[in-house]
């Protein structure tokens, strides 16, 4: 088995939308549950936002459940529209609950990260035009100061945001996020009021001083490949790299803008509304860690466009025939992209301390792989986390600085119109009854947990 260092962190992810639902205090509209009233036909066998995992009335005991398992860590968030429902009223009964969620983690010695946005965005912001608000980015930033006040070095890590530029890529020129619609140029202004808000966010953070607490982000970097080295599509690789990977990396990381990035906005007249002083507070981003998922990498080329409007529109990223494939989710599986971003990391961005967020094997109709004890026998998952595992471990023995990996995702849970259609979890959860059973994988993780290095 694969031995990793004793400071080496083993834990698991899940989200606050994606598990609370609608909970056990008052929550404000989310943008989630708006398409799911106006489109139920798009969410997997008509399974809304509204209950997910339950986890507001299971917490005590899906903790005791992480214990079993010797699980060091969790990567979960607070719900920006339970804490403020509105947008202005504090919700209190939301602000003791994450206090004794988090304290119930700390007693249990489970090391806290807490995400303060991960796709979960309040209605009232979106109708004032989301991350392209100045007003939206005023109020998130005032919610994040408030948590870091109110919560203190309760919280060890705190995440500004998950995986940005999802919904901003699969809401603003895609279908799979409200509002569902293909304009490139919004997604440009989303995507730049996101990078003002972590800087302003990460810029509170310092304020407070703390001396054991950290921030950092949360990146989903499905590092690209060139199909050949043709000067085209080689070309076609940096641009996607500038949208989509390493120049977004650098933005949240320390606030460098790439010339690439720049110049193609530009060329398309797709420059974002900013001021001088925006770009300075940009500029001046920090952090202190930071956070790659990781799924499945990008295999990109060159494509024709009749009238691109964005330098994107010239992009394929497509999946390789003969690609290995995990079926059910229609992703490639390639652990070699988790070596290359840790060797990425090391060589181009100081070492910075980061770790893997999410990492992990969706599966559908899971139920056909239970033994006759009742156990769903998961030999997919070991087998897939074991792989990225042991390229991620290459990547630390050549001198990258990760300290950690979370699967994804702790136990079932709801996502994003797939619902419940596959699942990822260590832990089954049943819809109908909300109990919790152990799958195989979590014994196996627990066993690496146990036989880390001493």
């Amino acid at each position: 088995m694969l031995k990793f260092p004793k400071s080496f962190k083993f834990g698991a992810a899940i989200s606050a939308m994606q598990t609370e639902g609608k909970g056990t205090t008052k929550i404000g509209k989310l943008t989630f549950d708006e398409l799911f009233e106006i489109q139920p036909e798009k969410f997997h066998n008509g399974i809304g936002p509204s209950i997910t995992s339950d986890i507001m009335n299971h917490y005590k005991s899906d903790i005791k459940m992480m214990k079993e398992m010797k699980l060091e860590s969790l990567r979960t968030g607070f719900s920006w529209a339970r804490l403020f429902p509105d947008g202005k009223t504090l919700n209190k009964e939301a602000v003791k609950y994450y206090h004794n969620f988090i304290d119930e983690l700390i007693k249990n010695d489970v090391q806290v990260f807490m995400t303060l946005f991960h796709f979960d965005m309040p209605m009232w912001a979106q109708k004032k035009g989301a991350w392209a608000s100045r007003e939206v980015i005023e109020s998130f930033t005032n919610y994040s100061k408030f948590v870091f006040e109110e919560y203190k070095e309760k919280v060890e890590f705190y995440v500004t945001f998950n995986e940005p530029l999802n919904p901003v890529l699969n809401g603003y020129t895609g279908k799979t996020h409200y509002p569902c619609i293909d304009e490139p140029l919004q997604a440009v202004e989303q995507a730049y009021g996101i990078f003002l808000a972590h800087a302003k966010v990460t810029q509170e953070f310092y304020k407070n001083n703390f001396k054991n607490s950290k921030i950092g982000m949360v990146f989903d970097w499905n590092y690209s490949y060139s199909i050949d080295q043709t000067k085209e599509n080689l070309y076609a690789e940096k641009v996607f790299d500038a949208y989509v990977n390493r120049g977004s990396f650098n933005i949240f990381y320390n606030g460098t803008i790439s010339p690439l990035l720049i110049s193609t906005l530009k060329e398309y007249n797709a420059v974002p509304k900013h001021s001088k002083e925006e770009i300075e507070i940009i500029k001046n981003t920090r952090v202190d860690f930071m956070g790659v998922n990781y799924y499945f990498p990008s295999r990109i080329r060159a494509k024709k466009h009749s009238n691109p409007r964005w330098a994107l529109d010239l992009v394929d990223r497509f999946i390789p025939e003969g690609a290995r494939m995990n079926p059910f989710r229609g992703w490639e599986i390639e652990p070699n992209g988790i070596y290359d971003i840790a060797i990425a990391i090391k060589n181009e961005y100081n070492n910075v301390p980061w770790y893997i967020a999410e990492n992990g094997m969706g599966v559908e109709n899971e139920e056909k792989y239970r033994d006759k004890s009742g156990m769903i026998q998961d030999d997919y998952r070991i087998a897939y986390i074991e792989e990225h595992l042991t390229a991620l471990k290459k990547g630390m023995d050549d001198g990258s600085n990760c300290f950690g990996y979370h699967m994804w995702t702790l136990m079932d849970c709801w996502s994003f119109m797939n619902a419940y259609k596959n699942r990822y979890g260590f832990i089954e959860v049943d819809l109908k009854t909300q109990n919790r059973k152990f799958k195989k994988s979590a014994f196996w993780y627990k066993n690496l947990i146990e036989n880390k290095e001493k």
